[in-house]
């Protein structure tokens, strides 16, 4: 045993999980996680217009990422500060603010500024949202609920996917990213009533930001989930940024038909996600579902890149195996948030940096695997080291997990 004071029990254990509540912040999550899911199907075009590069396109891609990757930690430590109300707020504020910047950029330098500003905001929407779903939920009900939250990504993603190609069929992409601007502001004024009112702070509540930082900082535990999370978004966000470009490229797609295979690539993560909350319901321990899925990661990895050149068929096939297996392993980690933290009261902050350590791997991957590709002289075998080196480091990092 840890020897850690029991949780005081949440409004959940009263009443019942509060479903209304978890899939109000599920579909918030969503709508973030499109500013995410907009730019590969617009990234050809948008590169065209900009007179960018590969590597310059992945850095369009991963600059989302950016500043969560140095401020996720900041960023639930204000959460916890001031609310998860007003951080939602400011979160889609930020969401809205970096679209409309992107929808008048003329160059990178302000494309990449809008997308460190989209990306912040949805940094503050991750660390806020999970609070929210935990103290939503029963004990018994909690690892389904945030194994049902982790979807939000892939889900958000596959969304924007699909509608993009058919957005760009009658718009340019500065319509676009105006268009989902307005969404995330629909949004924010529909649901924000579903938020749950701040409850009165707990004693750790009124603490320093310095000591309520150092006590996360001083888990073990919570270093290992975040850099976990990072080895696994490296792999999964990577190739599913870049899967438009390669099968346009690598297997002669045209682009409208690339963006729906690889949309369905993405959705196929999300039964993943809710499965690994139901194993665990029922007793299977995290390690067991991220080294599992971690495992079948690599292998497909080096089986799309460095095995015979497949047709399409078998390609796409790889691709849906790598990204359903995935899913399971950000719902293992989502879920070992609230025994993790210090109290409940930090949870802003502990989801904090586990969004920091998504983050760092979303930031890296693009403009690595795009290098890899390039140094290959294009030949997309270039992106199979780091992808299996990846699979290989979350694997190893869930070992210790109990």
């Amino acid at each position: 045993m840890s020897g850690r004071a029991a949780a005081p029990a949440t409004p959940a254990e009263a009443t019942g999980t509060r479903w209304g509540v978890i899939f109000a912040a599920l579909a918030m999550g969503v709508v973030a996680a499109l500013h995410i899911g907009k730019v590969p199907p617009a990234l050809p075009t948008l590169r065209a217009d900009l007179g960018l590069g590969l590597v310059g396109g992945g850095f369009v891609l991963s600059m989302f990422s950016g500043l969560g990757m140095v401020l996720g930690l900041l960023t639930g430590g204000v959460a916890d500060r001031i609310g998860r109300r007003r951080m939602t707020l400011a979160g889609f504020c930020l969401l809205i603010a970096g679209g409309a910047l992107g929808a008048s950029a003329s160059g990178l330098p302000v494309m990449l500024a809008s997308r460190a500003l989209e990306g912040l905001g949805f940094i503050a929407v991750g660390v806020t949202m999970p609070g929210i779903v935990s103290e939503a939920a029963s004990a018994r009900d909690r690892p389904l609920a945030l194994g049902l939250w982790s979807v939000f990504t892939p889900l958000g993603f596959a969304i924007a996917l699909l509608s993009a190609p058919l957005a760009l069929a009658v718009m340019d992409w500065r319509a676009l990213w105006l268009g989902l601007a307005g969404l995330s502001a629909l949004i924010l004024l529909a649901l924000r009533p579903m938020l749950p009112l701040p409850a009165a702070s707990a004693p750790e509540m009124r603490s320093g930001f310095g000591q309520r930082l150092s006590d996360v900082l001083a888990r073990p535990r919570l270093w290992l989930i975040a850099a976990t999370f990072g080895a696994y978004a490296f792999q999964w966000v990577t190739l599913m940024a870049w899967l438009p470009t390669y099968l346009v490229d690598g297997l002669g797609f045209a682009l409208a038909p690339a963006s729906a295979v690889t949309a369905l690539i993405v959705v196929l993560n999300v039964p993943g996600n809710i499965g690994a909350g139901a194993l665990m319901r029922a007793g299977w321990p995290p390690r067991r579902i991220i080294g599992i899925g971690s495992g079948v990661m690599g292998i497909t990895a080096a089986a799309l890149f460095l095995g015979p050149q497949f047709g399409a068929a078998a390609g796409i096939g790889l691709c849906l195996l790598f990204s359903v297996a995935g899913g399971g392993i950000p719902a293992a980690l989502f879920a070992q948030i609230p025994q993790a933290s210090p109290s409940p009261s930090h949870a802003g902050q502990a989801n904090g940096m586990l969004m920091q350590g998504s983050a760092t791997g979303q930031f890296l991957g693009p403009p690595l695997i795009g290098a890899a590709v390039t140094a290959a002289g294009g030949d997309w075998s270039g992106a199979a080291a780091p992808l299996v080196v990846a699979a290989l480091l979350t694997a190893l990092l869930a070992r210790p997990m109990r």
